[in-house]
């Protein structure tokens, strides 16, 4: 069964952050490293990330495991990776996707978000997550300044 991880919701919000080279819409608490959640892409190719760090499982450097993501009432499973932030020791999963998945259409239109790996899961709320401006970016349309 998997385990629940209660969340800091109410101090965590979506932003949407765009450089030169990547854009990432973030669920966290702005101006630290307490990130729940976040998908990231580079603009003007297909491929997307989700991105999660993962403290609560024993995993190895390179390690391939499925990431579930359940929204809008469909589950979608990613091919994903397990690796390990040096500076913090802490584990990240990163899970692959296009932007032609059906995942994006259902993460524009759900509510929530619950990510699972292996035995751990995790919900995020997707009020607020600026979805058709972090497509808009990977797709290299310009976006104004936040």
């Amino acid at each position: 069964m998997a385990q629940a991880t209660p969340l800091l919701a109410q101090e965590r919000e979506w932003s949407l952050n765009t450089t030169d080279t990547q854009t990432f819409l973030v669920f966290g608490v702005p101006d630290t490293d307490d990130v729940g959640l976040s998908f990231w892409c580079e603009p003007g190719k297909p491929g997307m990330s989700a991105f999660l760090p993962e403290p609560n499982l024993k995993l190895k450097r390179g390690q391939k495991l499925p990431m579930k993501i359940l929204t809008n009432g469909k589950t979608t499973t990613l091919p994903a990776s397990a690796d390990k932030d040096d500076a913090s020791g802490l584990f990240t999963v990163e899970g692959k996707f296009t932007q032609k998945s059906s995942l994006v259409q259902d993460l524009r239109k759900g509510d929530a978000v619950t990510v699972t790996v292996l035995t751990h899961s995790s919900t995020y709320p997707l009020t607020d997550a600026d979805f058709d401006g972090f497509i808009e970016s990977c797709n290299g349309i310009a976006q104004p300044d936040n």
